[in-house]
């Protein structure tokens, strides 16, 4: 069997462990509840759910003998520090951002200047230094899903095709791993024109960029730990910060149910989040490429 069509088995078997755990698992859900997230069954499911990539990474690394060389566990973290604060860094400014886009073009006018008149600092310093001590102790349940992808499917892909084209189609992958509880209503609600397709289609674009940050994070480190410490702080961090900071608008609860605010502000985390992360992906890869550039100049080929 040649290297590529071993790549290729090696990466169905992947991807049938990986969609298929979860997949049988949602199946069996919404025969007993329906298409809905609001049941006490669906946080543990979505929750076993992100560890399915790991244990899809390890199953198949068993089955075809391919051993665990390469697997991007371990890490120097001497000159890795910084990725590690990119990490926790870069959903606290989505969050941000998330909550003064949302009271400018959701909100009614003037809303921004209620917001930042109500807001208190004290609590906020409090509120971030617990979104980063949680996120820092939950960072296995994001390494359930970046062992996964990024350690396993992504360095397939690329032996595949050019980068690009490996970060495309791994982030519509990633994406359509999301479909059904996507479906549920999960990110977007389930009260939105085109459901739930229209929500699929965001999940995959949003993979895509979210995607780049990620791998950016692991190759600069040829780890996968800065991308699931990255993963989860998104999950953790970004959300609950910025519905916080919108907590301090004074505005009648109708108001927000009348503004539509669900799917609206929702398309607006997803747009902010995906184009944070694209950038971040990419200054991170030239960044790299360049130092890499500098070493290779300043140590001469030993070759010749």
């Amino acid at each position: 069997m040649t290297n590529k069509k071993q790549t290729i088995l090696r990466l169905i078997i992947y991807l049938f462990i990986s969609f298929g755990i979860p997949f049988i698992l949602v199946f069996i859900y919404v025969a007993n509840f329906g298409w809905t997230i609001n049941t006490n069954w669906y946080s543990p499911l979505a929750a076993f759910s992100m560890f399915c990539p790991m244990i899809a990474n390890i199953l198949t690394r068993i089955i075809t003998k391919e051993g665990f060389n390469n697997s991007y566990i371990k890490m120097k973290i001497k000159g890795n520090i910084r990725y590690f604060v990119i990490a926790l860094i870069f959903p606290f400014m989505c969050g941000i951002s998330i909550a003064v886009f949302t009271a400018l073009l959701i909100f009614p006018e003037n809303v921004l200047g209620n917001m930042i008149e109500h807001f208190r600092f004290t609590d906020f310093l409090v509120l971030t230094a617990y979104l980063a001590a949680v996120t820092i102790a939950s960072i296995f349940q994001g390494f359930g899903e970046e062992f996964g992808w990024r350690a396993y499917m992504l360095p397939k892909l690329e032996t595949l095709m050019p980068f690009p084209a490996a970060i495309i189609f791994g982030g519509i992958i990633w994406g359509m791993w999301h479909a059904p509880i996507i479906a549920c209503g999960h990110n977007f609600g389930t009260d939105y024109p085109g459901h739930p397709w229209v929500g699929i289609g965001l999940m995959c674009i949003s993979c895509i960029c979210i995607g780049l940050y990620l791998t950016a994070l692991t190759k600069s480190c040829k780890s996968v730990l800065p991308a699931a410490l990255a993963h989860i702080a998104i999950n953790n961090i970004s959300g609950s910060l910025s519905g916080t900071m919108l907590s301090y608008i004074d505005i009648p609860e109708s108001t927000m149910a009348e503004l539509g605010i669900d799917f609206s502000y929702s398309l607006l985390f997803v747009v902010i989040t995906s184009l944070f992360a694209l950038a971040t992906g990419i200054i991170i890869l030239l960044l790299n490429q360049k130092a890499k550039s500098i070493n290779s100049d300043i140590i001469p080929d030993q070759t010749q």
